[in-house]
């Protein structure tokens, strides 16, 4: 009971870093570190810490596209693997499925709960009650750490074979479908931040990037170092053209 109050306390304050900024804190390479210290076995922590970092190096926010829930992911799939001793491989096994499930908890939460929170935030605002603004922010920020946590510490008290049949109890074609959206995401995401950015001005860049990235074979940091010396060329042609119509004016005299 004592291990399952500290998974719950770590996963508090990681869920509760979620919301703060992206200090990054809430990732499987330090949240892995953190599991294995509270049940004793800081070295498969921070083996499994590592390994699940990699598995999820790629699911970030962009734009409007959620990942998977990597905080309940890491943490629940770094405890379970600790307290059954399967290591690394049950690790992986069980933490993108429970990543997947959470992040559909989290969006009921959010359409629900926080959502209610909302619209009295919003009607504290017309009634000009700014602590009552206030206070419904705090409230929502910290019922969905709160909420989230608590989950995460019920499967670890319930253990291995509740998560595993909970897991084996969605039909196949739910999972299909998760792991279709959960590939899919991130290309909306960048999809919805292109609509934002991309205009007639910069599309040609877009264009000149991705020529020099697929078919040169120039890597990420070659084009990102040379749209920074685009950019340095573009500023000090403006700041000419700035001193040549400065320039104009002196030679009236």
């Amino acid at each position: 009971m004592l291990e399952t109050l500290f998974i719950g306390i770590v996963a508090f304050f990681g869920f509760l870093e979620c919301g703060v900024g992206n200090s990054m804190i809430q990732r499987p390479i330090v949240m892995g570190p953190l599991v294995g210290l509270v049940l004793g076995d800081l070295n498969t922590g921070l083996v499994v810490g590592a390994t699940l970092e990699l598995a999820f190096m790629g699911n970030v926010t962009i734009g409007a596209a959620l990942p998977p829930e990597i905080t309940a992911g890491g943490i629940l799939g770094t405890a379970l693997a600790i307290s059954s001793g399967n290591g690394t491989e049950a690790a992986l096994a069980l933490a993108i499925p429970i990543a997947t499930v959470a992040l559909l908890l989290k969006n009921f939460y959010y359409l629900t709960a926080r959502s209610y929170f909302l619209h009295k935030s919003d009607e504290y605002a017309r009634e000009g009650n700014a602590n009552g603004v206030d206070r419904m922010h705090i409230v929502s920020f910290l019922s969905y750490a709160l909420v989230m946590a608590a989950t995460v510490a019920i499967c670890f008290h319930l253990g291995n074979g509740f998560v595993e049949g909970f897991l084996a109890a969605i039909p196949q074609f739910v999972k299909d479908g998760l792991t279709v959206a959960a590939g899919i995401l991130p290309a909306l995401g960048f999809a919805l931040l292109g609509g934002m950015l991309i205009s007639k001005k910069v599309a040609p860049y877009f264009l000149l990037g991705f020529i020099i990235s697929a078919y040169l074979n120039v890597p990420v940091l070659g084009v990102a170092l040379l749209g920074i010396v685009i950019v340095a060329l573009m500023i000090t042609k403006d700041e000419t053209k700035i001193a040549v119509v400065e320039g104009g004016d002196d030679d009236d005299f």
